[in-house]
């Protein structure tokens, strides 16, 4: 206890903390995108993206001004111009994979516009001074991040991940709490009369706690009527963007070998796409778990595959059959060493060796620089 209590104490012990929750967040609702932060260039690139969120979570929340009757609210009518815009942005960069349809995007935004609107009031009603920028901003965002975080978890089929992941969260808001009992220090309290720091604990735990109720009861809903959540994983158009073409990384569902032909045992890791042939794709499987031991599998060391990879991995060098449906999201482009490795083994068939080049997304020509 001792130790813990050493550990625990002082000011950068929660910034810590607090640092290591927001980044986590942060992976969680860039999840496409998460393997770039962890990059030289990431480390460039966080505070940018983070800034750009704030900036836009606070554009969003500007409505609540006006409701609340703020006496500067007839000064700020671009934000209110620009928050519908904001929101449709948002609402279109931050989605589920696949799901990108024109109603869907103008939901998300509504949700986003409801959402921070609705907490800027309610932190209002608390105390908080949100008509000051900067705990404003903390509201709208944490506002940004609940909405953004529950939809993509809710996109995710299965129940115990949605209780793992609230239980997390309050490990997380626990340790918080470790944090205030050690230093002696008010988790909670009134905005207009606590510390600052009792302020920011609160801007921090409070969106920490809707979070995870918000996960639970969707877990409970799911536990008790099945039929409410997601029964079977979306078909290929619903999941990707586009479909899986030879000489590209992505993660899939690959079903165990020594599993039945009835059963739907398996896991989601990266895969190579050697193929697409209708709706199979023949792909390599890429295991982070020790096989130097192994004939058969290509190392694939880290400093030479960061922009695809974010650990040491092995290439199994026997392919295999995946069902386009099982594919979930895109990772980049093969590295050209490997590329050209599988071509001398005889593993590229001759229409997959010269790979189409495509247009990438100003994220993906990041991460592949990075």
């Amino acid at each position: 206890m001792t130790v813990a209590a050493g550990l625990l104490n002082g000011s950068a012990a929660l910034l810590f903390i607090a640092a290591v929750i927001g980044f986590t967040l942060v992976c969680v609702i860039a999840w496409e995108d998460r393997s770039l932060f962890f990059t030289p260039l990431g480390f460039v690139l966080l505070p940018i993206v983070v800034a750009v969120w704030f900036g836009g979570a606070a554009v969003i929340g500007l409505p609540a001004d006006v409701l609340l009757g703020h006496r500067g609210a007839g000064e700020i009518w671009p934000g209110l111009v620009a928050a519908p815009v904001v929101a449709l942005v948002l609402g279109r960069r931050f989605r589920t994979v696949g799901e990108n349809t024109i109603g869907q995007i103008f939901l998300r935004a509504g949700i986003l516009l409801a959402g921070c609107t609705l907490a800027k009031c309610v932190a209002y009603a608390l105390g908080f001074r949100v008509f000051h920028f900067w705990t404003g901003g903390a509201v709208t965002v944490g506002a940004l991040v609940v909405c953004i975080a529950v939809w993509q978890w809710a996109a995710i089929e299965g129940v115990v991940h949605l209780f793992v992941r609230a239980a997390v969260i309050v490990a997380a808001i626990g340790l918080v709490g470790a944090w205030a009992s050690v230093n002696h220090v008010p988790v909670a309290g009134s905005p207009r009369t606590a510390s600052t720091t009792t302020v920011a604990i609160m801007l921090l735990v409070l969106p920490l706690l809707v979070l995870a109720a918000a996960v639970l009861t969707i877990g409970a809903l799911r536990r008790f009527r099945p039929d409410l959540g997601v029964k079977h994983r979306p078909a290929a158009k619903e999941r990707a963007v586009r479909v899986p073409a030879a000489h590209e990384v992505w993660n899939a569902f690959v079903r165990f070998e020594e599993e039945e032909e009835e059963e739907e045992e398996g896991k989601d890791r990266p895969v190579l796409v050697l193929s697409v042939d209708g709706e199979d794709a023949a792909v390599l499987r890429i295991t982070s778990q020790d096989k130097s031991r192994f004939d058969g599998y290509l190392p694939l060391p880290l400093e030479r595959c960061r922009g695809v990879l974010t650990k040491e991995s092995w290439l199994e060098l026997k392919p295999t059959s995946v069902p386009l449906e099982e594919f979930r999201s895109y990772r980049g482009l093969c590295p050209p060493w490997i590329w050209a490795d599988l071509r001398s083994r005889g593993l590229i068939a001759p229409a997959a060796a010269k790979p189409i080049v495509k247009q990438r997304s100003f994220i993906e020509r990041l991460r592949s620089q990075g």
